[in-house]
């Protein structure tokens, strides 16, 4: 049922079902004896369904199928409301009814379970009493002697006839099924392969080949004992599975790299982050589709995990993925042409992932009968990510767009969804020379020039400890053939190049053509390793006599792109896998490794199993194609693939010497040390990608240096220079006018609701605007008692705090509750004077500082709790505006979070307040998550102000807001 492209909902059946708490912050804001703890199930939607004739006879299992939860009235036509405001059903039109899943229990091990699952299911009601009425101890008794009449009818019916009806919808053939599986479960030990009825063609073939190897005793139990269990792979030549399923992160280690992020990098973060709580909150943006441009180590792969991270997180609560969609289906794809990039984002290839054919040749080719499997597992995706753009061909990219549009049933560029498309063009272009995707060529479709705008990032991440080598990598980033290196770049070059005898023989050596890399592999191995092991591939081909497989006593002369006819290896030897046999687990095309364990049988002495040590290997999470043993080995088989000689197959390990590798080969790879040569470079890029692989000029060693090989595409540098560029600099709005706001006639004023000071007081160090604030507001610091942490203190700043227990003086209960609290930061030089008790004003949670140097200006943080009832708050914040107005210094400023919405519709008492005593509310646009404008900047003399508006973060539910002021006009 998961693997459908109908909605999958489960109903809870049990008498005591599984509860989810509510969000810890809404937790934190209630008192300690509240009940109100527990998230509203679909049960407790269903006894509160609208008390409609067309809802009163639905069954708990109609509600799941034939009815969908939305956010709100405006969500469609034939909304209603629940009952006890729970939300919100509309009757599903257009779709098919949703899959239902339940909980199924035995009718003769635990009958009252069976019983009163049908029950809930199959018969309408609205309280759990209705289900087992006083005069019936049981489910069973009520369902074989029970009678009903239903809110519509007007005479009795029996339990079992509403119950049976109602079950027939859903369970027609139940019966049968389960006798079925019993069958299955009594005779599970008896295997029947089905596969030679199936496809007979391929299982002769397989069966002859088999029956041509030596005979081994592969099944002897004591074989096991020697080499960890594995698993067959049915086809080398493929990935065994799309992967997309995402690695645990600890929330603590994606924090620091939020953190992490440089200026450009995090206004594209906030920029998606953006338009995905617009996606939540109903409004519909237009997809996005950006190119993020950068040299090597600027950061690209950080920030792809980054914005993976939070947009899953955001996205996850749409409303069609929080009520009914299966949530662990993604909502961001994470792909990549190589399985290598792939697998350093922990994504799939795109040919995996949307089940891509190996020729791209017109016409396109749908999915056919595998159409609703893949539409079901991408049914909640918004957005794709596309690593290592610079090596996805023109052809590849139209398959995809055409891809998305078949599964996502719309003709829209790439079905509607959103593409973040991320690499270097000046990297190394797609392969057999075709041109790059942003450059323009007539004779393919060009879905590039029309579509995507462009974001370039330029900070050097991965060498930034050694500069003067990341600013030599990006002038030759985009040098031209005819130009000259600088004298400055041709010094530091020089200071890398190495005699041949000199370079270190265990690291890695990079060469621009497959001859060097041969010639370089077999000399290491001879040098370094005397037990050298040879591996003949097993070819088999029809034999014309006989018409069967036949073992070929030497294997054909294969071509570079296929198996190796003969490896030759040895115990200790550097290789390189050669396919993708796990993405998820690394065991990818390109991924190097040290073979430990050649693993013979012990019938006949042939090479059955070869153990790798995988560099930089993770736990691995699953394993199909190889197998994880407790040394920390990965043990592969034979690959096997079809030859381009007629009915020709062979099977050989898919791995080569790697001692060398092709520059083609380290696109991707982030390397200490290695030794590069750049005799035969013979195209745009690669004396880039292959200098830029190691993270400072120290573990370079240069060979056959030749500046004139150092050269970017100028067909590239042309396209770029072309290409629209997207703003997200507007995200952080006040960088934008940090010219004024630096000047000594300005102050800055910074308001955030920060939920929990202790909690977030590294987010708001690391942030790229807060530091910029001369006033720093924050409320629901949570801090408790009089001792303050050295870790809470801000460089720069004296703080000024007042906690929530003292705020209240006649209501106890707020005071003892944990949470709320304000604090400020001042600059060092600012010269003040603390107000935290004013005339009547006794129960608000405020503090109010009077600047007094280098200008006069009264401030004032208010904290309004969103359970705190608006009469007493009325009656205090009244009384704290007549103090300050007593205080008789301008300009005055209270900012705070109110938690009154300014864009709803109706009444706004709080605003209200503050226009009839002549102030001005800066800030115009939401603040919170949930698109609500609640964090306000009220200001007595408006014409002061110079610039105001709302500022972004990750950490809280609100943003913060932010207003410069002139002195100048006091």
């Amino acid at each position: 049922m998961k693997k459908c492209s109908r909605s999958v909902v489960f109903v809870p059946t049990d008498d005591n079902p599984v509860k989810m708490s509510r969000p810890m912050s809404y937790l934190e804001s209630t008192t300690h004896d509240s009940c109100n703890i527990w998230m509203t199930s679909l049960s407790d939607k269903y006894k509160c369904r609208p008390e409609t004739p067309e809802y009163e006879e639905m069954s708990l299992a109609d509600f799941a199928a034939l009815c969908r939860l939305v956010s709100g009235p405006n969500e469609g036509k034939d909304v209603l409301p629940l009952l006890n405001q729970l939300g919100f059903v509309q009757r599903r039109k257009n779709d098919k009814p949703a899959i239902i899943r339940y909980y199924h229990s035995s009718q003769e091990k635990d009958p009252e379970q069976y019983y009163g699952r049908l029950l809930r299911l199959y018969l309408p009601h609205r309280s759990e009493q209705e289900l087992k009425p006083q005069g019936f101890q049981t489910y069973q008794s009520f369902y074989n002697s029970g009678f009903v009449q239903l809110p519509c009818s007007d005479h009795s019916e029996s339990v079992k006839r509403i119950v049976k009806r109602n079950k027939d919808k859903y369970e027609k053939n139940s019966e049968d099924i389960e006798s079925a599986l019993e069958e299955f479960e009594q005779n599970r030990d008896v295997v029947i392969d089905e596969w030679c009825n199936l496809a007979p063609e391929s299982e002769v073939v397989r069966m002859q080949c088999d029956e041509n190897l030596p005979e081994r005793h592969s099944d002897d139990e004591n074989e096991q004992e020697n080499v960890p269990d594995y698993s067959r792979q049915s086809d080398a030549v493929t990935e065994i599975r799309a992967i997309r399923e995402q690695p645990a992160v600890d929330p603590a280690v994606v924090r620091v790299m939020y953190q992490n992020l440089n200026q450009k990098q995090a206004c594209v973060f906030y920029a998606i982050r953006d338009w995905c709580i617009q996606r939540v909150c109903g409004l519909n943006p237009d997809p996005f589709l950006f190119y993020i441009n950068g040299g090597a180590g600027t950061g690209k792969s950080h920030l792809i995990k980054c914005i993976h991270s939070e947009a899953s997180k955001i996205l996850s609560r749409l409303p069609a993925n929080a009520e009914e969609a299966d949530i662990s289906n993604p909502t961001v794809l994470l792909t990549s042409f190589t399985g290598t990039a792939a697998f350093s984002i922990s994504g799939s290839t795109l040919h995996s992932l949307l089940k891509l054919p190996r020729s791209l040749k017109p016409p396109i080719q749908g999915l056919g009968n595998q159409l609703d499997e893949v539409r079901s597992e991408l049914i909640n995706a918004e957005i794709i990510v596309i690593d290592e753009i610079s090596m996805v061909s023109k052809p590849l990219f139209a398959y995809v767009d055409a891809r998305l549009k078949q599964i996502k049933g719309t003709q829209r560029p790439f079905g509607g969804m959103s593409v973040l498309a991320v690499g270097d063009f000046y990297q190394l272009p797609p392969v057999r020379q075709s041109k790059p995707l942003c450059v323009y060529d007539p004779e393919q479709i060009d879905l590039w020039q029309e579509h995507f705008q462009m974001i370039t990032l330029t900070e050097i991440m991965r060498q930034k400890d050694d500069v003067a080598f990341a600013e030599m990598l990006n002038r030759i980033r985009v040098k031209e053939k005819t130009d000259e290196l600088s004298q400055c770049d041709r010094d530091l070059l020089s200071q890398a190049v190495t005699a041949p005898e000199e370079c270190p023989t265990e690291v890695l050596h990079i060469y621009a053509t497959n001859k060097n890399v041969e010639s370089h592999n077999t000399d290491t191995l001879k040098k370094l390793h005397s037990n050298i092991i040879i591996i003949n591939a097993d070819d088999f081909q029809k034999d014309k006599c006989t018409g069967r497989m036949a073992r070929r006593d030497k294997p054909f002369t294969g071509g570079r792109n296929d198996l190796p006819d003969t490896l030759n290896v040895a115990e200790g030897a550097r290789v390189m896998l050669t396919r993708n046999l796990d993405t998820l687990n690394g065991l990818v095309n390109g991924a190097f490794g040290i073979l430990v364990k050649v693993v013979r049988s012990e019938n006949d002495g042939q090479i059955i199993k070869l153990g790798l040590r995988i560099d930089n290997r993770q736990p691995m999470r699953h394993n199909r194609s190889a197998n994880a043993a407790s040394d920390d080995l990965v043990y592969i088989e034979r690959a096997e693939e079809s030859l381009k000689f007629k009915g020709a197959v062979r099977r050989q390990f898919p791995v080569k010497l790697a001692f060398a590798c092709t520059i083609h080969k380290t696109q991707g790879l982030t390397t200490q040390t290695a030794v590069v040569s750049m005799k035969n470079i013979f195209e745009p890029g690669m004396a880039y990608v292959a200098l830029s692989r190691v993270t400072s000029l120290s573990g370079l060693y240069l060979q056959d240096l030749d500046e004139n090989k150092i050269y970017a595409n100028p067909e590239v540098t042309a396209a770029l220079q072309t290409m629209r560029q997207a703003s997200v600099e507007e995200m952080m709005p006040l960088l934008q006018v940090r010219e004024t706001a630096s000047r000594p006639d300005t102050f800055t004023l910074i308001h955030h609701n920060t939920e929990g000071l202790p909690s977030h007081i590294s987010d708001i160090k690391s942030h790229h605007e807060m530091c910029l604030a001369d006033v720093l507001c924050l409320t629901e610091s949570h801090l408790q008692g009089s001792f303050v942490a050295d870790s809470l203190h801000l460089d720069g700043y004296t703080m000024f705090k007042r906690n929530r227990h003292v705020s209240y003086t006649n209501f106890p209960h707020m005071a003892s509750r944990s949470g709320g609290g304000v604090v400020v930061y001042l600059r060092n030089h600012f010269q003040v004077q603390v107000k935290q008790y004013l005339h009547n004003v006794t129960d608000l949670e405020f503090l109010v500082l009077k600047v007094q140097a280098p200008f006069p200006a009264l401030i004032a943080v208010v904290y309004r709790p969103p359970d705190y009832s608006l009469t007493p708050f009325m009656q205090n914040l009244v009384s704290l505006l007549d103090s300050l107005e007593i205080m008789d210094c301008h300009p005055i400023i209270v900012c705070g979070d109110f938690n009154e919405n300014q864009l709803q519709s109706g009444r706004k008492q709080i605003l209200e307040q503050f226009q009839s005593r002549g102030y001005s509310q800066l800030i115009t646009s939401a603040t919170t998550d949930k698109n609500t404008l609640l964090d306000l900047i009220f200001i007595s003399q408006p014409q002061q102000s110079l610039h105001s508006g709302v500022l972004r973060t990750y950490y809280s539910y609100h943003n913060p807001v932010f207003c410069v002021l002139s002195l100048s006009q006091s």
